[in-house]
């Protein structure tokens, strides 16, 4: 047996793709440096480019990580945050860090104490940024690590 059936299509939509969307709308490829657009206030937008809401949350982000890094610039609180990661005091990292971060796990290297956190900014929490901070142990002198850290950085 065999059945036939007919089907009516009326109209298609096309997903969109999930991802990062790029758009030449405001400058030539000229104008870009590492894929941003250079200086200048000649921004433009196109009319169809919707913010989205991950820019929200790497601003979010760029505040609240840079007043979490600015106050341990205070001897005390830098102090506080020695202290606990070497404590493995999850309670006391997580009040340093505030409430966007939690403390995700402690760990020990070779000469180093570590806590891993892991900050979620952003609307929809669309963004998350995680870092270690580690912490030499007393006493551990490495011969290798004093080589490594006369090694010129480059940050940017």
């Amino acid at each position: 047996m065999s059945a036939k059936f007919k089907v009516k299509v009326k109209s298609v939509k096309r997903r969109a793709k999930k991802g990062a969307r790029i758009s030449n709308c405001g400058c030539s490829m000229g104008d870009r440096v590492g894929g941003v657009e250079s200086g200048g206030n000649n921004h433009r937008h196109c009319d169809n480019d919707h913010q989205d809401p991950a820019v929200e949350g790497v601003q979010d982000a760029g505040k609240h990580l840079s007043k979490v890094f600015d106050n341990l610039k205070n001897e005390r609180v830098a102090e506080k945050l020695v202290r606990a990661i070497r404590d493995h005091d999850a309670q006391a990292v997580q009040c340093l860090v505030g409430c966007h971060c939690r403390v995700v796990d402690f760990f020990r290297t070779r000469n180093a104490d570590c806590v891993r956190v892991r900050c979620s900014f952003g609307r929809y929490r669309d963004v998350v940024v995680s870092f270690d901070i580690c912490v030499r142990r007393r006493g551990v002198d490495d011969i290798s690590d004093r080589q490594n850290n006369n090694r010129g950085c480059c940050w940017f």
